[in-house]
């Protein structure tokens, strides 16, 4: 018994699973989530899941754990409006997500510098080593001792 299956398209399967449709769904609702966040001056929350009408929320630390508590039913009220058939949220502490608001602050803070003036007998060292090295490396020593002029 020879039994062969042909391989399904992703897409099919995405659209038979409803998972690119709550991906969408989610990103909408994520939208709502951040704006109305960014009202209340909280940061680095973000949807968890979505699951037989309730709604997840991930935030990175116990103290917006109450805050948001407060504002559940002005939230659940504004998320219906995008998705009718959500009964519930709920509102888990995850510390990953301040490591992660941590490691993308580093990053915005970074300075970058700019390199300074090469010394005139660097310069010098990279004319000489020119003089025996092939074209292209020869094209760049030059560019290179010609920063120090500059």
């Amino acid at each position: 018994m020879n039994r062969t299956r042909q391989p399904k398209p992703v897409s099919l399967l995405l659209k038979k699973s409803g998972l690119q449709h709550d991906a969408a769904l989610i990103t909408k609702l994520d939208s709502l989530l951040q704006s109305f966040l960014k009202q209340h001056n909280i940061q680095g929350c973000r949807i968890g899941n979505l699951q037989n009408g309730s709604l997840l929320i991930e935030i990175p630390s116990s103290t917006w754990l109450m805050r948001l508590q407060f504002m559940r039913s002005e939230l659940l009220s504004l998320l219906r409006q995008q998705l009718p058939a959500l009964l519930t949220i709920k509102i888990k502490v995850n510390p990953r997500l301040s490591q992660l608001q941590d490691k993308q602050k580093k990053k915005k803070n970074r300075v970058i510098k700019r390199a300074s003036k090469m010394p005139n007998d660097v310069a010098q060292s990279f004319l000489a080593l020119a003089e025996d090295a092939d074209p292209a490396l020869k094209a760049a020593l030059h560019s290179l001792a010609e920063f120090s002029k500059k």
